[in-house]
């Protein structure tokens, strides 16, 4: 790579750094899948928070022990390895999180997440331009596609949503871009080794990335099997087979978490059940339409099928490694669509790039037929999608769906300033919904159902009521003079006045 190139690419990551933090400013809220990350990684002795009905809590409260790392909990990584045995995650992600937060000990901030995201993305678009660059051999154009990708509100939801879902991206890419180099080479020693350590950690990462694998491997087998080169097959064969063993070894939970695991087996009641495969891929879809290509995605549909026409009218049609990744970003939606828990931005996200590099190269050769100057073509393809990109934000007020920030969640949490919130609760873990609720409220107390009537009596001033059941909200509403502030059809907060 020369220096100009590395120049360029400083520069993208600069510019893409101070979005992140421009956004990461603006995010106000959190799922709470976010909160139970530092949890996961962080708290001692189970995967759930630990309250006491009936006590008044401030500020952190419970929440402390269990997104913080306290003192002589630091690096405890045997403990991160066993909350993740618990869940249903692998812990690779866990372990960067809680490393992260052990330096920061005695502390919580949105930023330790999206500080760790933001590492990924520095390795993410230099190594995305380098395999553009090895697909299309364009030095502008594969920087034009880093700048595609990294404007676009998919990337943006990856950088802010603290899940690992940005270092699965990563994985992605670097496993794409093993096979992009290696495409028509005989399989090396070296490229054995780096491609089963890539399985290893990406696997180590979301199970999720085993589709995507899964595809790429089985289609450079075919071709080593087309090759008719037994020795390279046997040694294909022999180093996947390895990094599958060392897997196992390494992460056995994976067996329980599939078929002991309420996400293993629901993913497996999805997935042998009739129906669900295009509805879950439309689903995936449409997130990637409104995310990605801000609504226009028919239109580069049309764009593809033009190009492919022009190329079948002129014999130049061929499966190239374009085409390889684009079916396998196909294969994964269908598979992830069917059968996920639901669908949702997060399981797009590590995928999403491939779309819009596989867009961005139509749209650029498709330019190239009209415009004759090189260095033209590639501003207007840049260009266009830096329009699509601006326009897509622009039309959120410039905030973005991970930001979480529901104007009428947080006019609703601003109501709690200065009050006590009683959350009615019946599991746990809910109460993670209500973590910025909890933060800007002067004080606040758990119910349950037995207990929440007579913790209703004894508050003395007017207070807001969060209510999180999955049956008996209405008889606990009824019992006061509550005003509803918000739903989700999840979480409800009302005002009551006294």
């Amino acid at each position: 790579m020369s220096k100009i190139e590395k120049s360029l690419l400083f520069v993208i990551i600069a510019v893409t750094s101070l979005m992140i933090v421009f956004f990461g400013v603006r995010k106000v809220n959190y799922h709470c899948d976010e909160i139970w990350t530092y949890g996961l990684s962080n708290n001692i002795g189970g995967i759930n928070p630990e309250f006491e009905i009936g006590e008044t809590y401030t500020r952190m409260g419970p929440f402390e022990s269990f997104t913080i790392v306290q003192d002589g909990e630091a690096f405890n990584y045997a403990n991160v390895w066993e909350n993740q045995a618990k869940d249903v995650h692998p812990p690779f992600y866990y372990i960067l999180i809680h490393t992260i937060c052990s330096i920061f000990k005695g502390s919580f901030s949105k930023w330790y997440g999206i500080g760790l995201n933001m590492f990924w993305m520095i390795l993410i678009l230099p190594l995305l331009y380098m395999l553009a660059k090895e697909m299309i051999g364009s030095i502008s154009a594969s920087l034009g596609i880093a700048i595609a990708y990294a404007t676009s509100v998919i990337f943006l939801d990856t950088m802010l949503l603290i899940r690992m879902y940005a270092q699965f991206t990563f994985f992605v890419v670097l496993i794409m871009y093993l096979f992009k180099k290696n495409w028509d080479k005989k399989p090396e020693k070296h490229f054995l080794i780096k491609l089963g350590i890539t399985l290893f950690f990406g696997m180590l990462t979301h199970y999720y990335f085993l589709f995507v694998a899964f595809f790429m491997c089985l289609i450079y087998g075919i071709r080593l099997i087309l090759a008719k080169n037994k020795t390279d097959i046997r040694n294909y064969i022999i180093s996947l087979g390895i990094a599958g063993i060392l897997y196992g070894i390494t992460w056995y939970h994976i067996l329980a978490h599939i078929f002991n695991g309420y996400r293993g087996a629901e993913a497996i009641s999805k997935a042998t059940s009739f129906g669900g495969l295009i509805s879950g891929f439309v689903g995936m879809a449409s997130i990637l339409n409104d995310e990605a290509f801000s609504g226009l995605i028919l239109l580069f549909c049309i764009l593809v099928i033009v190009y492919v026409v022009l190329l079948v009218k002129d014999k130049k049609l061929q499966f190239d490694y374009t085409v390889c990744i684009f079916l396998c970003g196909i294969f994964y939606m269908l598979v992830v669509g069917k059968i996920c828990p639901i669908v949702t931005t997060r399981y797009i996200m590590p995928i999403a790039w491939i779309f819009i590099l596989c867009a961005f190269i139509v749209v650029w050769n498709l330019i190239k037929l009209f415009v004759k100057n090189k260095k033209m073509a590639d501003i207007a393809v840049v260009a266009i999608f830096c329009v699509i990109a601006f326009a897509n934000i622009a039309k959120r007020d410039f905030y973005i769906p991970m930001d979480y920030n529901n104007l009428e969640q947080m006019v609703a949490i601003s109501n709690a300033e200065g009050k006590t919130v009683v959350v009615c609760v019946d599991l746990n873990w809910k109460i993670l919904y209500d973590f910025v609720l909890l933060q800007n409220a002067d004080s606040y107390v758990f119910a349950d159902k037995d207990d929440f009537q007579k913790i209703l009596n004894a508050q003395k001033e007017d207070y807001i009521l969060a209510v999180n059941l999955e049956d008996d909200r209405d008889k606990i509403v009824k019992s006061t003079k509550a005003e509803l502030l918000y739903d989700d059809g999840k979480n409800y907060y009302y005002l009551v006045k006294k």
